[in-house]
């Protein structure tokens, strides 16, 4: 790849073709180099939609923060994000819960770094975790998802719920990516 920024407008550019792409985005606490928001509904009905049986809606929100270096207090920082900011306001609206039918939220958090962040920082975000029921998931549950790409190596690394991720970030470094 010829440079860093290269990345990021190719990480978009695949973004863009399921997400609604927000670039220098900034909202309460929020400051991200890109803001990504991607929405589904499913839906069973018998004849005519007016017989609707149930509807189920998915969402993902994602964050894409530009760094020179990542840290094991980063990783924190965006764990209290998601809890006190992003699921309050994105996945639940200001409500006690998110809306009626809501199946599930991930809040992702896509960090692009400039150097290769150290061993105990990797082990941090692989070992991310933030899930969240809601009324016993009768009205679906949220969860965190981080990826980190090295700029430096074309290495991604990320945790459990996001592994998919790692995979694909490095086919796009590479000039080989295909659809999410």
């Amino acid at each position: 790849m010829s440079n860093k920024s290269d990345f990021f407008d190719l990480l978009l550019e695949e973004y863009s073709k399921s997400f609604d792409i927000t670039r220098d985005y900034e909202s309460g606490p929020v400051r991200a180099d890109a803001y990504g928001y991607f929405s589904t509904v499913s839906e069973k009905y018998v004849l005519s939609p007016k017989a609707n049986l149930w509807s189920i809606h998915g969402f993902e929100h994602i964050l894409f923060i530009k760094t020179k270096k990542l840290t094991v207090k980063d990783i924190e920082d965006m764990r209290s994000l998601m809890e006190d900011y992003l699921a309050p306001t994105l996945v639940c609206k200001g409500g006690k819960y998110p809306e009626k039918d809501h199946m599930y939220s991930y809040l992702t958090a896509a960090f692009l770094c400039e150097t290769t962040p150290d061993e105990e920082t990797i082990k941090a975000l692989k070992n991310f975790k933030y899930e969240k029921n809601y009324l016993m998931t009768i009205r679906g549950h949220v969860e965190g998802h981080m990826v980190l790409m090295d700029l430096s190596t074309g290495k991604a690394y990320a945790n459990k719920a996001a592994k998919h991720l790692s995979d694909f970030y490095e086919k796009i470094f590479s000039g080989s990516a295909t659809e999410i």
